[in-house]
């Protein structure tokens, strides 16, 4: 638990918050049948750009030994898994079935970069971060994807 409590304090705290404000714009979204896209655009935009291109920043690197390689390669592809929410989310030509597609891709690139981190022997702490991050995405796709089901 404790590893936890420490994986969630190396998030930065724009992070957090951004994270946190796309899942209540989601929730009031989709719960409350509010159609005002304005926040959900705004705030998924600010967090696809603290992804890509700072995300040497905003993810990190791990240690003093490690180079950047990791962290641009893992912005890009968060801010990729961004972006498509924010496509899937404003609906635009039902694409919620590609947005299950591009999260099988994404997986699978996380996937990879998860096993390569552990072969590295990079930080438990830095790996745990990762999916915190990766579970953000997954829950704020089975928001939308459940809740644009129809019925």
């Amino acid at each position: 638990m404790a590893d936890l409590a420490s994986s969630f304090k190396s998030i930065t705290f724009v992070e957090r918050t951004l994270m946190l404000v796309n899942i209540v714009a989601l929730m009031v979204r989709y719960f409350f049948h509010f159609q005002s896209d304005f926040f959900l655009e705004v705030f998924a935009i600010l967090l696809a750009l603290l992804y890509f291109p700072f995300g040497f920043y905003s993810i990190g690197k791990p240690g003093e030994h490690y180079n950047y390689t990791i962290p641009i390669i893992l912005g890009l592809v968060y801010g990729l898994g961004q972006v498509s929410l924010l496509i899937s989310a404003a609906n635009v030509e039902s694409y919620r079935y590609p947005l299950i597609a591009d999260f099988f891709v994404l997986l699978a690139i996380v996937i990879y970069l998860m096993f390569r981190m552990r072969r590295e022997n990079y930080p438990a702490v830095f790996i745990n971060t990762q999916f915190l991050r990766i579970s953000y995405f997954v829950l704020c796709g089975l928001i939308i994807v459940i809740k644009s089901m129809p019925a």
